[in-house]
């Protein structure tokens, strides 16, 4: 009973620590844009490398906005007036700050490429989420990216 009791366990270690490999992506961050490979995805879990490539370090945050549902027509919606607001320090009633002032470190100070300082990994609900860049006065739609998760099954425990 012991032996088969320890061969559950350790198949099941196995089996929970191999299993749902994440997608990496690699969002570009510059000082004055940020850019992620997609607009929308069904599937919430994924892994960002966030790509700088000038010689300084670059604030962003990534934030949910609504609740828990897909906005619609998101990509046509004017967020500067909400995200000013953030940048401001101003708490917005409905939105979910994910990382703020996230510190994006150039691809020149990265030592070792195995252990990259900018690697994030994400298992978001659905919902549409922005990216923005913390630096900055005024604001435009390159200050900001913002896509779409479609369904919950980054989070469902199928």
């Amino acid at each position: 009973m012991k032996k088969l009791l320890i061969s559950f366990s350790i198949v099941l270690i196995f089996s929970l620590a191999c299993s749902d490999e994440a997608e990496i992506i690699e969002p570009v961050v510059s000082e004055d844009s940020i850019v992620f490979p997609f607009d929308s995805r069904d599937n919430g879990k994924f892994i960002s490398i966030y790509r700088n490539y000038s010689e300084s370090s670059i604030p962003i945050t990534f934030v949910m906005s609504g609740a828990r549902e897909v906005m619609k027509d998101s990509q046509n919606y004017d967020f500067c007036p909400d995200l000013l607001n953030i940048r401001n320090g101003i708490s917005l009633e409905k939105w979910v700050v994910i990382n703020l002032n996230l510190s994006i470190k150039p691809e020149d100070s990265v030592l070792n490429k195995n252990d990259h300082p900018n690697l994030v990994s994400y298992t978001l609900p659905i919902g549409t989420y922005v990216a923005l860049l913390m630096d900055g006065d005024d604001c435009n739609n390159d200050h900001y990216h913002i896509f779409d998760i479609k369904t919950n099954d980054a989070i469902s425990l199928d």
